[in-house]
Protein backbone atom coordinates (compact mmCIF):
# COMPACT_ATOMS: atom_id res chain seq x y z
CA UNK A 1 0.00 0.00 0.00
CA UNK A 2 1.21 3.73 -0.55
CA UNK A 3 2.25 5.33 2.72
CA UNK A 4 1.78 8.54 1.57
CA UNK A 5 -1.48 8.14 0.09
CA UNK A 6 -4.12 10.68 1.72
CA UNK A 7 -7.80 11.17 0.87
CA UNK A 8 -10.16 13.93 1.95
CA UNK A 9 -13.81 14.79 1.64
CA UNK A 10 -16.31 17.43 2.01
CA UNK A 11 -19.06 15.49 2.43
CA UNK A 12 -18.56 14.78 6.02
CA UNK A 13 -18.91 18.67 6.84
CA UNK A 14 -22.37 20.54 6.45
CA UNK A 15 -23.14 21.84 3.39
CA UNK A 16 -22.52 25.59 4.31
CA UNK A 17 -18.47 24.61 5.61
CA UNK A 18 -17.48 22.48 2.84
CA UNK A 19 -16.00 24.81 0.17
CA UNK A 20 -14.29 26.61 3.37
CA UNK A 21 -13.34 23.61 4.36
CA UNK A 22 -12.09 22.87 0.66
CA UNK A 23 -10.09 26.39 0.14
CA UNK A 24 -8.29 25.40 3.66
CA UNK A 25 -7.05 22.61 2.13
CA UNK A 26 -5.49 23.58 -0.99
CA UNK A 27 -4.47 27.21 -0.40
CA UNK A 28 -0.92 26.12 -0.50
CA UNK A 29 -1.13 26.25 -4.02
CA UNK A 30 -4.14 28.28 -5.44
CA UNK A 31 -6.66 31.11 -3.81
CA UNK A 32 -9.69 30.15 -4.66
CA UNK A 33 -13.36 32.00 -4.00
CA UNK A 34 -16.99 31.38 -5.48
CA UNK A 35 -20.20 33.06 -5.74
CA UNK A 36 -21.95 32.57 -2.02
CA UNK A 37 -25.04 31.27 -3.60
CA UNK A 38 -23.12 28.46 -5.44
CA UNK A 39 -21.21 27.46 -1.98
CA UNK A 40 -23.62 25.45 -0.09
CA UNK A 41 -23.65 23.36 -3.18
CA UNK A 42 -20.15 22.52 -3.71
CA UNK A 43 -18.75 19.12 -2.00
CA UNK A 44 -15.33 17.26 -3.64
CA UNK A 45 -13.20 14.65 -2.94
CA UNK A 46 -9.57 14.73 -2.85
CA UNK A 47 -7.06 11.74 -3.14
CA UNK A 48 -3.28 12.66 -3.16
CA UNK A 49 -0.30 10.44 -3.05
CA UNK A 50 3.80 10.68 -3.87
CA UNK A 51 5.12 8.92 -6.48
CA UNK A 52 8.74 9.82 -5.56
CA UNK A 53 9.39 13.38 -5.76
CA UNK A 54 5.85 13.86 -7.63
CA UNK A 55 2.55 14.77 -6.13
CA UNK A 56 -0.31 13.35 -7.62
CA UNK A 57 -3.94 14.39 -7.14
CA UNK A 58 -7.45 12.87 -8.20
CA UNK A 59 -10.23 14.84 -7.58
CA UNK A 60 -13.91 14.18 -8.13
CA UNK A 61 -17.29 15.77 -7.79
CA UNK A 62 -18.99 14.69 -4.87
CA UNK A 63 -22.50 16.71 -5.77
CA UNK A 64 -25.71 15.53 -6.17
CA UNK A 65 -26.41 18.22 -8.88
CA UNK A 66 -24.41 19.71 -11.05
CA UNK A 67 -21.42 20.77 -10.86
CA UNK A 68 -20.17 24.61 -9.54
CA UNK A 69 -17.94 27.26 -10.55
CA UNK A 70 -14.88 28.74 -8.55
CA UNK A 71 -12.31 31.42 -9.10
CA UNK A 72 -8.79 30.06 -9.10
CA UNK A 73 -5.71 32.66 -8.78
CA UNK A 74 -2.14 32.61 -7.92
CA UNK A 75 -1.27 36.46 -7.77
CA UNK A 76 2.41 37.74 -7.83
CA UNK A 77 2.49 38.40 -3.81
CA UNK A 78 1.54 34.71 -3.08
CA UNK A 79 4.24 33.34 -5.80
CA UNK A 80 6.94 35.49 -4.15
CA UNK A 81 5.69 34.14 -0.72
CA UNK A 82 5.52 30.28 -2.03
CA UNK A 83 8.67 30.43 -4.09
CA UNK A 84 6.83 27.31 -5.76
CA UNK A 85 9.19 26.63 -9.11
CA UNK A 86 7.12 23.52 -10.57
CA UNK A 87 4.77 22.75 -13.79
CA UNK A 88 1.01 21.85 -12.56
CA UNK A 89 -0.36 19.22 -15.63
CA UNK A 90 -4.00 18.49 -14.96
CA UNK A 91 -6.45 15.92 -17.44
CA UNK A 92 -9.72 17.51 -16.79
CA UNK A 93 -11.74 14.42 -17.33
CA UNK A 94 -15.10 16.61 -16.71
CA UNK A 95 -13.61 19.29 -14.84
CA UNK A 96 -12.64 22.89 -17.22
CA UNK A 97 -10.61 25.85 -16.74
CA UNK A 98 -10.59 29.07 -18.39
CA UNK A 99 -9.76 32.80 -17.75
CA UNK A 100 -6.14 33.90 -17.97
CA UNK A 101 -2.45 31.95 -17.72
CA UNK A 102 -0.64 35.05 -16.59
CA UNK A 103 -1.61 37.90 -19.91
CA UNK A 104 -2.54 35.32 -22.64
CA UNK A 105 -6.18 33.65 -22.56
CA UNK A 106 -6.41 30.19 -21.71
CA UNK A 107 -9.67 27.67 -22.43
CA UNK A 108 -8.93 24.17 -21.16
CA UNK A 109 -12.17 22.19 -22.30
CA UNK A 110 -13.46 18.98 -20.16
CA UNK A 111 -10.61 16.01 -21.11
CA UNK A 112 -8.19 17.98 -22.06
CA UNK A 113 -4.40 18.42 -20.77
CA UNK A 114 -3.04 21.57 -19.91
CA UNK A 115 0.09 22.90 -18.14
CA UNK A 116 0.40 26.05 -15.87
CA UNK A 117 3.68 26.94 -14.39
CA UNK A 118 3.49 27.96 -10.84
CA UNK A 119 5.84 30.39 -10.61
CA UNK A 120 3.66 32.53 -12.72
CA UNK A 121 0.32 34.25 -12.42
CA UNK A 122 -2.66 32.84 -12.98
CA UNK A 123 -6.35 34.40 -13.03
CA UNK A 124 -8.86 31.53 -14.29
CA UNK A 125 -12.14 30.32 -13.22
CA UNK A 126 -12.87 25.88 -12.81
CA UNK A 127 -15.78 24.23 -13.11
CA UNK A 128 -15.10 21.47 -10.50
CA UNK A 129 -15.40 17.96 -12.19
CA UNK A 130 -13.07 14.63 -11.87
CA UNK A 131 -9.67 15.30 -12.98
CA UNK A 132 -6.07 14.13 -12.53
CA UNK A 133 -3.37 16.43 -11.55
CA UNK A 134 0.47 16.11 -11.53
CA UNK A 135 2.67 18.58 -9.64
CA UNK A 136 6.43 18.30 -10.89
CA UNK A 137 9.17 20.25 -9.97
CA UNK A 138 11.04 21.96 -12.80
CA UNK A 139 14.83 20.90 -11.79
CA UNK A 140 13.47 17.18 -12.66
CA UNK A 141 12.43 17.61 -16.14
CA UNK A 142 14.96 17.99 -19.08
CA UNK A 143 16.52 21.56 -19.79
CA UNK A 144 14.89 22.00 -23.03
CA UNK A 145 11.45 21.36 -21.08
CA UNK A 146 11.90 23.55 -17.73
CA UNK A 147 13.13 26.28 -20.38
CA UNK A 148 10.10 26.38 -22.18
CA UNK A 149 7.03 28.79 -22.03
CA UNK A 150 4.50 26.18 -21.28
CA UNK A 151 2.53 27.92 -19.21
CA UNK A 152 -1.28 27.92 -20.37
CA UNK A 153 -0.29 25.48 -22.90
CA UNK A 154 -3.25 22.74 -23.84
CA UNK A 155 -1.11 19.55 -24.96
CA UNK A 156 -2.53 18.01 -28.33
CA UNK A 157 -1.80 15.23 -30.72
CA UNK A 158 -1.23 11.19 -29.73
CA UNK A 159 1.32 11.85 -26.77
CA UNK A 160 -1.15 13.55 -25.09
CA UNK A 161 -3.99 11.12 -25.74
CA UNK A 162 -1.41 8.35 -24.38
CA UNK A 163 -0.21 10.63 -21.78
CA UNK A 164 -3.80 11.12 -20.34
CA UNK A 165 -4.47 7.04 -20.53
CA UNK A 166 -0.95 6.71 -18.45
CA UNK A 167 -2.87 8.86 -15.84
CA UNK A 168 -6.03 7.13 -15.27
CA UNK A 169 -3.95 3.58 -14.59
CA UNK A 170 -1.52 5.96 -12.32
CA UNK A 171 -4.68 7.60 -10.65
CA UNK A 172 -6.34 3.50 -10.38
CA UNK A 173 -3.00 2.46 -8.77
CA UNK A 174 -1.83 5.72 -6.90
CA UNK A 175 -3.28 3.80 -3.60
CA UNK A 176 -1.49 0.14 -3.94
CA UNK A 177 1.93 1.18 -5.10
CA UNK A 178 4.88 0.72 -2.59
CA UNK A 179 7.95 2.39 -1.99
CA UNK A 180 9.57 -0.57 -3.49
CA UNK A 181 7.41 0.58 -6.53
CA UNK A 182 8.18 4.67 -6.07
CA UNK A 183 11.40 5.16 -8.20
CA UNK A 184 10.33 3.05 -11.20
CA UNK A 185 6.69 5.07 -11.09
CA UNK A 186 8.31 8.15 -11.15
CA UNK A 187 10.79 7.40 -13.54
CA UNK A 188 8.18 6.24 -16.14
CA UNK A 189 5.94 9.07 -15.11
CA UNK A 190 8.64 11.58 -15.87
CA UNK A 191 9.33 9.92 -19.38
CA UNK A 192 5.40 10.16 -20.24
CA UNK A 193 5.40 13.42 -19.71
CA UNK A 194 8.62 14.58 -20.93
CA UNK A 195 7.11 12.79 -24.45
CA UNK A 196 4.00 14.44 -24.43
CA UNK A 197 5.06 17.93 -23.91
CA UNK A 198 8.49 17.54 -25.99
CA UNK A 199 6.27 18.29 -29.30
CA UNK A 200 5.34 21.43 -27.62
CA UNK A 201 8.54 22.68 -26.89
CA UNK A 202 9.36 22.04 -30.31
CA UNK A 203 7.07 24.04 -31.58
CA UNK A 204 7.64 26.51 -29.11
CA UNK A 205 11.51 26.58 -30.63
CA UNK A 206 10.20 26.85 -34.02
CA UNK A 207 7.98 29.63 -33.48
CA UNK A 208 10.69 31.67 -30.68
CA UNK A 209 12.23 33.98 -33.59
CA UNK A 210 9.15 35.65 -34.10
CA UNK A 211 7.32 35.16 -30.60
CA UNK A 212 10.50 36.88 -29.35
CA UNK A 213 10.33 39.68 -31.83
CA UNK A 214 6.60 40.35 -31.44
CA UNK A 215 7.07 40.57 -27.53
CA UNK A 216 10.28 43.07 -27.65
CA UNK A 217 8.35 45.31 -30.26
CA UNK A 218 5.53 44.81 -27.06
CA UNK A 219 8.33 45.66 -24.52
CA UNK A 220 9.85 48.59 -26.21
CA UNK A 221 7.11 50.35 -26.78
CA UNK A 222 5.79 50.10 -23.08
CA UNK A 223 9.19 51.56 -22.45
CA UNK A 224 8.90 54.19 -24.60
CA UNK A 225 5.26 55.21 -23.28
CA UNK A 226 6.09 55.35 -19.40
CA UNK A 227 10.08 56.99 -19.68
CA UNK A 228 8.51 59.40 -17.48
CA UNK A 229 7.30 56.52 -14.55
CA UNK A 230 9.10 56.26 -11.56
CA UNK A 231 7.94 52.35 -11.79
CA UNK A 232 9.73 52.03 -14.99
CA UNK A 233 11.29 48.65 -14.05
CA UNK A 234 11.70 44.90 -15.06
CA UNK A 235 9.59 43.93 -12.24
CA UNK A 236 6.60 46.10 -13.73
CA UNK A 237 7.33 45.74 -17.08
CA UNK A 238 6.79 42.06 -16.88
CA UNK A 239 3.69 42.41 -14.74
CA UNK A 240 2.28 44.52 -17.53
CA UNK A 241 3.26 43.29 -20.52
CA UNK A 242 2.61 39.50 -19.36
CA UNK A 243 5.68 38.35 -19.33
CA UNK A 244 8.03 36.14 -16.78
CA UNK A 245 11.46 37.91 -15.54
CA UNK A 246 13.68 35.14 -17.27
CA UNK A 247 12.01 35.90 -20.39
CA UNK A 248 12.37 39.75 -20.38
CA UNK A 249 16.03 39.48 -19.22
CA UNK A 250 16.61 36.83 -21.98
CA UNK A 251 15.17 39.50 -24.62
CA UNK A 252 17.96 42.00 -23.73
CA UNK A 253 20.76 39.53 -23.32
CA UNK A 254 22.71 40.71 -26.27
CA UNK A 255 21.79 44.23 -25.65
CA UNK A 256 23.71 45.38 -22.05
CA UNK A 257 20.38 44.53 -19.76
CA UNK A 258 17.15 45.97 -19.74
CA UNK A 259 17.84 48.59 -17.21
CA UNK A 260 20.60 50.17 -19.40
CA UNK A 261 18.20 49.76 -22.19
CA UNK A 262 15.65 51.75 -20.21
CA UNK A 263 18.38 54.57 -19.19
CA UNK A 264 19.61 54.86 -23.07
CA UNK A 265 15.99 55.49 -23.91
CA UNK A 266 15.52 58.34 -21.36
CA UNK A 267 19.19 59.91 -22.11
CA UNK A 268 18.00 59.64 -26.11
CA UNK A 269 14.62 61.18 -24.87
CA UNK A 270 16.17 63.93 -22.72
CA UNK A 271 18.60 65.25 -26.16
CA UNK A 272 15.83 65.21 -28.29
CA UNK A 273 13.79 67.46 -26.33
CA UNK A 274 17.01 69.66 -25.82
CA UNK A 275 17.79 69.69 -29.73
CA UNK A 276 14.29 70.66 -30.25
CA UNK A 277 14.74 73.83 -28.53
CA UNK A 278 11.77 73.07 -25.75
CA UNK A 279 13.71 72.69 -22.71
CA UNK A 280 15.81 76.05 -23.15
CA UNK A 281 14.02 77.62 -20.15
CA UNK A 282 13.85 74.84 -18.27
CA UNK A 283 16.69 73.47 -15.55
CA UNK A 284 18.33 70.56 -16.27
CA UNK A 285 17.82 68.89 -13.09
CA UNK A 286 13.74 69.43 -13.13
CA UNK A 287 14.20 67.51 -16.69
CA UNK A 288 16.56 64.65 -15.35
CA UNK A 289 13.92 64.18 -12.48
CA UNK A 290 10.74 64.17 -15.28
CA UNK A 291 13.07 61.21 -16.58
CA UNK A 292 13.90 59.45 -13.76
CA UNK A 293 17.23 60.26 -12.78
CA UNK A 294 17.82 60.68 -8.99
CA UNK A 295 20.47 63.35 -8.82
CA UNK A 296 21.91 65.64 -11.66
CA UNK A 297 24.98 64.52 -11.51
CA UNK A 298 24.43 61.00 -12.50
CA UNK A 299 22.10 62.45 -15.16
CA UNK A 300 25.20 64.35 -16.58
CA UNK A 301 27.92 61.61 -15.76
CA UNK A 302 25.75 59.29 -18.26
CA UNK A 303 25.10 61.68 -20.61
CA UNK A 304 28.23 62.42 -21.25
CA UNK A 305 29.42 58.73 -21.37
CA UNK A 306 27.11 57.71 -24.24
CA UNK A 307 27.04 61.21 -26.11
CA UNK A 308 30.68 62.66 -25.73
CA UNK A 309 29.17 65.97 -23.84
CA UNK A 310 27.51 67.85 -20.86
CA UNK A 311 23.71 68.31 -21.01
CA UNK A 312 24.46 71.81 -21.33
CA UNK A 313 26.94 71.58 -24.22
CA UNK A 314 24.16 69.94 -26.26
CA UNK A 315 21.84 72.30 -25.56
CA UNK A 316 24.23 75.31 -26.10
CA UNK A 317 24.83 73.37 -29.85
CA UNK A 318 21.43 72.99 -30.27
CA UNK A 319 20.83 77.01 -29.54
CA UNK A 320 24.25 78.01 -32.40
CA UNK A 321 22.90 75.75 -34.49
CA UNK A 322 19.03 77.02 -35.24
CA UNK A 323 20.91 80.22 -34.91
CA UNK A 324 22.49 79.79 -38.22
CA UNK A 325 19.62 77.90 -39.10
CA UNK A 326 17.60 81.07 -38.94
CA UNK A 327 20.60 83.35 -40.40
CA UNK A 328 20.14 80.93 -42.90
CA UNK A 329 16.59 81.81 -43.83
CA UNK A 330 16.59 85.48 -43.22
CA UNK A 331 19.65 85.60 -46.51
CA UNK A 332 17.68 83.52 -48.43
CA UNK A 333 14.47 85.59 -47.54
CA UNK A 334 16.70 88.48 -49.12
CA UNK A 335 17.03 86.74 -52.62
CA UNK A 336 14.06 88.55 -54.30
CA UNK A 337 15.56 92.01 -53.48
CA UNK A 338 18.85 90.83 -54.78
CA UNK A 339 17.01 89.88 -57.96
CA UNK A 340 15.34 93.17 -57.96
CA UNK A 341 18.89 94.81 -58.10
CA UNK A 342 20.54 93.24 -60.55
CA UNK A 343 17.86 94.19 -62.52
CA UNK A 344 17.51 97.53 -61.93
CA UNK A 345 21.00 97.22 -62.90
CA UNK A 346 20.66 95.92 -66.08
CA UNK A 347 20.11 98.56 -69.08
Amino acid sequence: MNPYFYRFCTDLYPAEQRFEVWRDEINAIFDVDIEKSLAPRFNYDLSTGYVGSLLVGCGKWAGQREPVAYGVKRSAPMIRRDGLDHFYLCLGITHSLSGYAARTPIHAEASKIYVLDLARELDSEIVAGDTMILTIARDLLSPQVRSADLHGAILQGPLATLLGDYLLALQRQLPHLSPTDMPHAEQATLAMVSAALAPSVQTLAEAEVEIDRTVMLRVRAYIDAHLKSADLTPLQICRDVGISRAQLYRLFSRETGVSAYIQRCRLEKIREVLEAGGARKQRLSTLAFQYGFKSESHFSRSFRQVFGCSPSEARERATARDSRASASRHTAGQAGSLRDVLDRMTP
